[in-house]
């Protein structure tokens, strides 16, 4: 498939890395914090952190008031006791904005059998207690692999993997529906569909440029099993949406869903995307970019180097800057076996890639990290890992390098 790229190949060859300090970035031991699994963080202007967890079938809110050295035993955010279900791709989701409002979705079990549904709760008062919760939408369909933002105006976005146009593109694929909240969460809209032919379990993504363009990623399904990121876009607050875009021609056949999904985040109207593919039979992180509202995308990017294994990436942004976290294991350790560490490195307005920070793990390998950064420096980093028969909460904090020279290496194909 032929696409218009928004650089030439002189341009591309621009995009470079900026050096940044790469010691005493992060603390040098990661700590276990909580039982539980699939962490969400988020920090107010004050420095409370707070850390959303899965644990025995609940969805638990708990708050630090003194940077992450102890949290408050918390609240729980679901009404119905052992409700949420969790998984990687399937993990509650989390979004603040700095009223106060703390917006939380997860999914939980419909009926009899697989059937699933979405459940939606709000806190007005930074998480102390929070509302009775409500169905996303109320279809009998099964709706899983979701994710939620909230768009500078203030909208609350829901996507999810919807069950109700299975047969209608490719056989086994499944499509990506979308809802919307204008109330701040009293009630959802009608939800609409975005695309069909979509990976079955693969977590689409939501992003933002300027005030009104949103835009979905999400992993397509092409004739031979060929599975690459797509991405469409809303002009009208996700009414209608354009025609799907190929992000990149990775052409990653696959005869099965490899659980990856993109992450989106934007630098003003530039639209980020990084996703996980296997090209030339070798794992790879990359980065595209799009600056006319997700019509075209950038060559690829790749950020991962030469690490094994890497895969969910998870990128948001920092001020003037994105912050890219990821898992993979280092490349020459233990004959390609060590543990799963999480690493972190910056995206500037020009693209470039400040050095890998590792950020490490604790007693086991890591899984599904994300972060929230407070400015001016302090970042907070979450994933999970197993803990004997369970699985535990590791929190590292670190503080931002300060840019240095330019230099080194470059956009690839």
């Amino acid at each position: 498939m032929k696409r218009a790229l928004l650089i030439s190949v002189a341009a591309a060859s621009a995009i470079g890395l900026w050096a940044a300090s790469s010691s005493g970035v992060f603390e040098s031991r990661p700590r276990l914090v909580a039982q539980g699994r699939d962490p969400m963080l988020a920090v107010r202007a004050s420095g409370a952190l707070s850390l959303m967890r899965v644990d025995k079938g609940d969805l638990w809110m708990q708050t630090s008031f003194d940077g992450g050295d102890s949290f408050e035993p918390g609240v729980r955010v679901n009404d119905t006791p052992g409700e949420v279900r969790s998984h990687g791709e399937s993990s509650p989701q989390l979004q603040v904005r700095s009223r106060g409002e703390f917006y939380c979705l997860w999914q939980t079990r419909r009926g009899e059998g697989d059937g699933s549904a979405l459940r939606f709760a709000r806190s007005m008062n930074w998480g102390e207690s929070f509302s009775k919760a409500i169905d996303v939408d109320n279809s009998s369909a099964s709706q899983s692999f979701f994710t939620m933002n909230v768009s500078p105006t203030g909208v609350i976005y829901a996507a999810w993997l919807d069950g109700r146009d299975r047969g209608k593109g490719r056989a086994g694929t499944s499509a990506v529906y979308l809802a919307r909240s204008a109330n701040r969460g009293v009630s959802f809209e009608k939800p609409v569909r975005v695309a069909l032919d979509v990976c079955p379990c693969c977590r689409p993504s939501i992003g933002f440029s300027g005030e009104r363009g949103i835009h979905v990623a999400w992993r397509g399904v092409l004739d031979g099993n060929v599975r690459d990121i797509f991405a469409a876009a809303s002009a009208d607050e996700g009414l209608t949406w354009t025609s799907p875009v190929r992000v990149a021609e990775d052409n990653w056949v696959l005869n099965g869903c490899p659980h990856s999904g993109a992450s989106i985040a934007s630098i003003g109207k530039r639209v980020f995307i990084a996703w996980h593919a296997v090209r030339e039979k070798r794992a790879e992180l990359s980065i595209a970019y799009s600056d006319d509202g997700g019509k075209t995308f950038s060559r690829r990017i790749p950020v991962s180097e030469n690490m094994l294994d890497p895969n969910h990436p998870f990128l948001s942004g920092i001020g003037d800057r994105l912050g890219l976290v990821f898992q993979a294991r280092p490349a020459g350790r233990s004959q390609g076996w060590a543990p799963v560490n999480v690493y972190y490195r910056e995206v500037d307005a020009e693209a470039r890639l400040s050095t890998v920070q590792t950020v490490g793990h604790a007693r086991g390998s890591a899984s599904y990290p994300v972060f929230a950064f407070e400015e001016p420096e302090r970042i907070f980093v979450a994933w999970s890992e197993p803990d004997g028969e369970n699985r535990a909460v590791v929190l590292s904090r670190g503080r931002r390098a300060s840019a240095a020279a330019k230099g080194g290496s470059r956009a690839a194909n």
